[in-house]
């Protein structure tokens, strides 16, 4: 890689999912797709506060290393698959995030209990999906979460966490906060009563209204 590349923005990223709450240990993991289609992964087991630019894995498409001392995140397969799937994704954050995984453990999708969900799914969708389980770092898991993913920004792993995608790293940390906050959202207004879901046509409206506030989805 070269000096010009976003390695300390990766960095950063990956130091953000404990700092935010995002993450215990060493769980979750973070990557991006370079211009020249090759990837950069956080490495596998390194505590991501002594994480530094030089520990940074790069890879090519079948998952080769290319560049780096270490071995890759035990998810390699999962994001090379998103890749492969969705050439608009150029930055992968999948979270261990205790909300998220909560509905992912009881194996429910997370629904629309607020509007910011529209941001998260493509029109006609009103809820998070959940992949299938399967056992962590497997092809069997990588194929679920594709599936689950489909044309959407996030999906939860069953029994295991959460995926956010971008076409930048800014974008897919965004959008892995906002899983956690709607899945702490939805479990917090459960504990109050039943909560209001919003239905697929009104998560379109918001998308309309969105296109007309570009910089504002919260007021």
């Amino acid at each position: 890689m070269s000096a010009t590349e976003p390695r300390t923005e990766l960095v950063r990223t990956a130091q953000l999912l404990r700092a935010r709450g995002l993450a215990v240990g060493t769980s979750g993991n973070v990557s991006i797709r370079r211009a020249d289609g090759r990837i950069v992964v956080t490495p596998a087991n390194l505590d991501y506060d002594e994480l530094t630019d030089a520990d940074l894995v790069v890879v090519d498409t079948t998952g080769a290393v290319l560049d780096g001392s270490r071995r890759p995140t035990s998810e390699l397969a999962l994001h090379l698959a998103v890749y492969a799937a969705r050439p608009d994704v150029a930055a992968i954050v999948h979270t261990h995030s205790p909300f998220a995984t909560a509905f992912s453990v009881v194996r429910r999708p997370i629904p629309a209990v607020h509007y910011v969900l529209a941001t998260l799914v493509e029109p006609g969708g009103d809820a998070i999906a959940i992949a299938e389980y399967a056992t962590f770092g497997t092809p069997e898991l990588a194929r679920n979460a594709v599936s689950a993913l489909g044309a959407d920004h996030a999906a939860l792993l069953a029994s295991h966490g959460a995926i956010a995608v971008g076409g930048d790293l800014a974008t897919a940390f965004a959008r892995a906060e906002r899983i956690e906050e709607l899945a702490m959202l939805a479990w917090r207004a459960a504990a109050i009563g039943e909560p209001t879901v919003l239905d697929a046509a009104e998560l379109d409206r918001v998308r309309a209204q969105m296109t007309r506030f570009p910089r504002q989805t919260r007021d």
